[in-house]
């Protein structure tokens, strides 16, 4: 009879044996999930519209994030397929632009110390969901641009076999990612220190590409995780919503003095979030903290 130990043995020999998935495969495989995801809840004629939008929009993200784990020269050969990614954002863009203001306000109207301005807030965010359904009123479900973007992912999926990611290695997604940390950091010197919303958030966009490659490297078991990463792109997240409700303020009809204290605050808020988001990224980016594969 066969001990315990002898047979584990075995069973390890028997899956050591086995080919294991490239990591050409593995993305090109995370790559259909996503995508095939996106047009599950985009084609979904009763599910939650602004939810399905928010979601395709985060699929398409990753993907686009993915395929920059590659050299100067594949990244060159999949532009093609980065511009057809482009075009699906164009689409949803706008439509979970306009729901990210109504959660940012939402969340505005939680706190307690803008209770007494909760009844003309009340009628702000009204004014944000009738934008949002003018903007939904452009882009209906039975119109051309929206049977584009389906068109456009379906025709991504059809076409996910022959993107060029043959041959990729570990070593060169090793690179990416540093590549994509160099990138995170020079993008948190540019902005130490400045409260300039653009420039911020092009940093921001830059930290998400570094966590979505850290996330999907993590499941390949090639980087540890990186909590402290997740949160600070979260909270630059927070950041940019408060520079949003900001920045649209003026345009939902409050009363003037409303607003102007209103937004006195919100960018108080702001400006502190953006301190504590410098001092964290001051300890997290720095070169000599890029990650390395296992």
């Amino acid at each position: 009879m066969r001990d315990n130990g002898q047979a584990g043995r075995m069973a390890a020999d028997e899956s050591d044996s086995q080919p294991q998935v490239t990591l050409a495969e593995f993305l090109r495989e995370a790559c259909r999930e996503e995508l095939a995801r996106a047009l599950l809840l985009l084609t979904d004629p009763e599910g939650d519209r602004d939810k399905a939008v928010h979601e395709s929009r985060k699929s398409v993200r990753r993907v686009r994030a993915w395929l920059r784990l590659g050299d100067r020269h594949r990244r060159k050969a999949l532009q093609p397929v980065d511009a057809q990614l482009r075009a699906l954002r164009r689409t949803i863009g706008p439509l979970r632009d306009g729901y990210s203001r109504i959660e940012a306000l939402d969340r505005l109207r939680k706190r307690k110390d803008v209770a007494p301005l909760r009844t003309p807030l009340a009628a702000a965010r009204q004014k944000l969901a009738d934008a949002l359904e003018r903007r939904w009123e452009l882009r209906p479900r039975h119109g051309r641009a929206w049977k584009g973007l389906l068109s456009g992912l379906a025709k991504l999926l059809d076409g996910i076999g022959d993107w060029p990611l043959q041959g990729l290695t570990e070593a060169e997604a090793r690179r990416a990612l540093r590549r994509s940390h160099r990138r995170a950091c020079a993008g948190r010197r540019a902005c130490a220190g400045i409260r300039g919303a653009v420039r911020r958030h092009a940093w921001r966009g830059r930290v998400r590409i570094l966590l979505l490659q850290t996330q999907l490297l993590q499941q390949r078991a090639l980087v540890p995780e990186n909590p402290p990463l997740k949160r600070l792109a979260q909270s630059l997240g927070n950041e940019n919503d408060l520079a949003l409700v900001s920045r649209v303020l003026g345009g939902l009809g409050l009363p003037a003095r409303v607003c102007l204290g209103l937004r006195a605050m919100v960018q108080q808020q702001r400006r502190e979030l953006a301190k504590r988001n410098d001092a964290r990224a001051a300890l997290l980016l720095k070169a000599k903290l890029a990650p390395r594969l296992r």
